[in-house]
């Protein structure tokens, strides 16, 4: 038998946490919950299996919900004590209520063990394998707890200001914080900062707290390089620090003959982790809220640094919540596109197809919703929406040519997906003549690229909507060599500001050839987070700022996230377009590796992929790669080569092959 698991009602154990999450944020001492609806986990949940025990046993049932029963057949048992079982064939059924987290129990017996093999629903007669995970596998646990894993962290230094202490941590953290002793009727000030001057800022960081009564006293999580502490009896309290974190062991490295690049991973990579929780958050300090569109990015650096599909699964399951829907996901109607998207690249790339089948309803009414609210076929702005796409010059006033790219290839995925499950393609067909459609309405030939809207007469370009053809090849290669000369080459054409669209911008240089561009941003848009002292990557960054600018935004003297996840791109950058490395059939069961070393004369990299990794050395026009995976396929200096797992193969740039080295 396997291991037994604490068990739940599918999507139960994600909902819960994605529920509590969304209502952490808080800003200047005010609590401020998400933007969105919220689904609730199931309050009642009822569990089966049919078992055969051979002899009379003895059987202890533990639950954490607020009521429950066992049924041995039509025998009712209590939960949580003792029960005597007598010999004989039994359909099992538990019967819970949890009114305050979700329905969950756990019974491990030599005859009878919770586990993926139960099947379980919410009352409603719809069974599915149960839920359940591997970190909850005794009886002492709780899955309304999630599984963080705790260190302390040290001040690097500590100094006396305005009357308190400033506490150093050296770098970004996210943890609890405990105040160990205090006076009777002190009130203690915590003001946390992402920066120096934001955690002396007592006025107007965004994260402060005024603490009176029991000591010692355990803070929430929150992020921090910097903490400010002041009594109101201007005494020095002592503070211990925290970091809460999950312990995913990263795959991938990179390094190369600029010396600035392992530093510049490394900072992404630290970002990165701290906002792998129970989710893909945005940023640690402000929102950390789950957005669709943030997390998509995620995923991808997650295939490229580490490759853990579970915190992608979670991520998904948690941003569909519970059909039907009455707005996009987190409001905007791109977000809802991309986590279409996300569930067939994650498939993709893992061949997990038994995901696939848990969400599949819900994705195909997050595509019913989506439909039902097109004009004309087109995506439009209706009340509630939000048209995203990115923050800058894009003209959104009317139908907006980035949403029907991605309206576009939600259709195709609809496609993949419908034939994966067994089901007619009803999308094809509608991908086609939305794009007859879009070149019809969208596409200026005497500019030779598509327009954003053709409704306000402005007839405006941006790069964004130009970008999206290029990514999912929306148009042939001639065409997206125009679109390269016409808008991205073209420095009249409005720059994109945001590390998130600029990931797109840069994939899409990389895909038409010029690796370079993508090298010499790295250095210069990252690296300048870096000269200017970042410890992790910021949301934005403008190199025009001076000081407290760079700090600033939504209005907010701090309100610039300065550790948010779609900084992470480069790890992405680096592992898909450098080192040349992706799947060409599911799951990695056909891989390539075609490395663009471009500017740099050497690197030294590992790049995960389902089940294995890849790992390459290049210098002086040398190339040697060694993967430990079947099915891979190296392609450099006009070679094309099979890579035998577990034998490194040596490639010159000039096309020289070396063979297989034992």
């Amino acid at each position: 038998m396997s291991q037994a698991k604490w068990i739940w009602n599918d999507g139960d154990f994600e909902t819960y946490h994605y529920m509590l999450l969304s209502c952490r944020r808080q800003e200047f001492e005010c609590d401020y919950p998400c933007l969105w609806p919220l689904s609730r986990p199931s309050v009642s949940a009822s569990f089966k299996k049919h078992v055969e025990i051979p002899k009379d046993t003895v059987i202890h049932a533990v639950t954490h919900s607020s009521k429950g029963l066992l049924l041995f057949n039509d025998m009712k048992c209590p939960m949580n004590r003792d029960v005597p079982i007598a010999a004989g064939s039994y359909e099992v059924v538990a019967v819970l209520y949890d009114l305050t987290a979700f329905p969950t129990f756990f019974l491990d017996h030599e005859y009878l063990k919770t586990d993926e093999s139960w099947l379980a629903d919410a009352r409603d007669g719809r069974y599915r394998p149960a839920g359940c995970r591997a970190e909850y596998a005794s009886a002492g646990d709780d899955p309304a707890v999630f599984p963080f894993v705790y260190e302390t962290v040290e001040p690097v230094e500590k100094s006396e200001r305005n009357g308190g202490i400033l506490y150093d941590f050296g770098r970004e953290w996210f943890g609890p914080v405990s105040v160990e002793k205090a006076e009777e009727g002190e009130e203690i000030l915590l003001c946390y900062g992402e920066s120096e001057q934001e955690a002396l800022d007592t006025e107007h960081a965004l994260l402060r707290e005024t603490l009176a009564g029991d000591f010692p006293c355990l803070r929430p999580s929150r992020a921090f390089r910097w903490i400010f502490v002041k009594s109101n009896r201007g005494r020095a309290v002592s503070i211990t620090a925290s970091y809460e974190f999950l312990p995913i062991e990263d795959k991938a490295r990179f390094s190369c003959d600029d010396p600035q690049i392992e530093t510049i991973w490394q900072l992404c990579s630290h970002t990165f982790h701290l906002n792998s929780r129970e989710f893909y958050l945005d940023g640690i300090k402000r929102d950390r809220w789950v957005w669709s569109g943030d997390a998509y990015q995620s995923f991808m650096v997650n295939r490229y640094l580490y490759f853990e599909p579970d915190i992608i699964r979670r991520t998904i399951t948690a941003l569909l919540g519970k059909p039907p829907y009455h707005l996009h996901v987190n409001t905007i109607n791109d977000y809802s596109a991309f986590l279409i998207l996300s569930v067939w690249e994650y498939y993709f790339a893992t061949g997990d197809k038994a995901f696939v089948a848990r969400i599949w309803e819900k994705i195909k009414a997050l595509y019913d919703f989506i439909v039902s609210r097109l004009e004309n076929g087109y995506v439009v702005r209706r009340e509630n929406d939000w048209i995203f796409i990115d923050w800058g010059d894009v003209d959104k006033e009317g139908t907006l040519c980035a949403e029907q790219i991605l309206l576009w290839r939600v259709y195709q995925v609809m496609a993949n997906l419908s034939v994966l499950m067994g089901e007619n393609d009803l999308y094809s067909e509608k991908a086609e003549a939305l794009r007859r459609a879009v070149y019809r309405d969208f596409w200026d030939d005497g500019r030779s690229a598509f327009i954003d809207c053709p409704d306000t007469g402005r007839r405006h370009l941006s790069r964004q909507s130009n970008i999206l053809a290029i990514l999912y090849d929306f148009t042939d290669e001639a065409t997206a060599r125009r679109i390269e000369q016409a808008v991205l080459k073209n420095e009249e054409i409005t720059p994109i500001s945001t590390p998130y669209f600029k990931l797109y911008e840069l994939m899409a240089f990389c895909k038409l050839g010029n690796i370079e561009e993508m090298q010499r941003y790295i250095t210069g848009y990252w690296g300048g987070m870096v000269r200017l002292g970042a410890t992790s990557v910021w949301e934005q960054y403008d190199p025009a700022d001076q000081g407290d600018a760079h700090f600033a935004m939504y209005g907010m003297k701090y309100g610039k996230s300065l550790c948010h996840a779609w900084g992470s791109g480069p790890i992405y950058l680096l592992g898909r377009y450098c080192c040349g490395v992706y799947p060409t059939d599911v799951g990695y069961q056909t891989f390539t590796v075609a490395p663009a070393p471009g500017l740099y004369q050497s690197f030294s990299a590992a790049v995960p992929i389902r089940n294995g990794v890849v790992e390459l050395e290049y210098a002086a026009g040398r190339l040697t790669v060694k993967t430990n995976a079947e099915g891979g396929t190296l392609c450099f200096g006009g070679k094309t080569l099979a890579l035998p797992k577990g034998e490194a193969v040596t490639v010159t740039k000039d096309g020289n092959a070396g063979g297989a080295i034992s």
